[in-house]
């Protein structure tokens, strides 16, 4: 009698029909979203992989920036079924959709990261502070960075609705006169 009932594996999870639906649709449309930017991203590579216009100094890391963008591609992919399991109220799929989408904005910082230091290569020194050098090529507007941005800002919002929607807990309420 005094043992707690476990919950069956059907049971619900937490939060409403609209908290699910909506992390539901943010997490596709981060995942579309960062899929298409991804296969943009590694068209480009793999065109500059092609030409013979590459300069040595960067040749080599071209390749370590595709495997990365295709590490990402699996984020994204990662991102779509965690939505689709949100969807329809799998235990798992709240806690998965954020890992997930942490997981590939850090993947995104580090991708930001790798790009400036091949732009840093390409140019040589003081990039940061150059004027003359376009705004793409800064530290902090590079394509993956910008990605990073979107990703972090659907992942809030999935966590802000993510929290919003828990369950406040089932403490009983103290009585008066006991």
């Amino acid at each position: 009698m005094g043992e707690p009932e476990s919950t069956p594996a059907t049971a619900p999870v937490g939060g409403g029909l609209f908290a699910r639906i909506l992390m539901g649709i943010l997490g596709l449309l981060l995942g579309f979203l960062m899929i298409l930017a991804t296969l943009y991203r590694l068209m480009e590579v793999g065109s500059a992989l092609d030409s013979s216009e590459i300069p040595d100094e960067i040749a080599g890391s071209l390749p370590t920036l595709q495997a990365l963008f295709y590490l990402v591609a699996a984020f994204c992919l990662a991102v779509i079924v965690s939505s689709i399991a949100t969807f329809i109220n799998s235990a798992w799929a709240r806690k998965a959709l954020l890992g997930s989408t942490g997981a590939m904005f850090v993947l995104l910082v580090g991708c930001g990261i790798y790009e400036y230091s091949i732009i840093n290569e390409l140019y040589g020194g003081h990039l940061a502070d150059a004027e003359e050098i376009p705004w793409r090529m800064k530290p902090m507007t590079t394509f993956s960075m910008l990605m990073a941005y979107a990703s972090l800002f659907f992942g809030g919002l999935i966590w802000l609705i993510d929290y919003l929607g828990r369950g406040r807990g089932d403490a009983p309420a103290a009585k008066d006169g006991d």
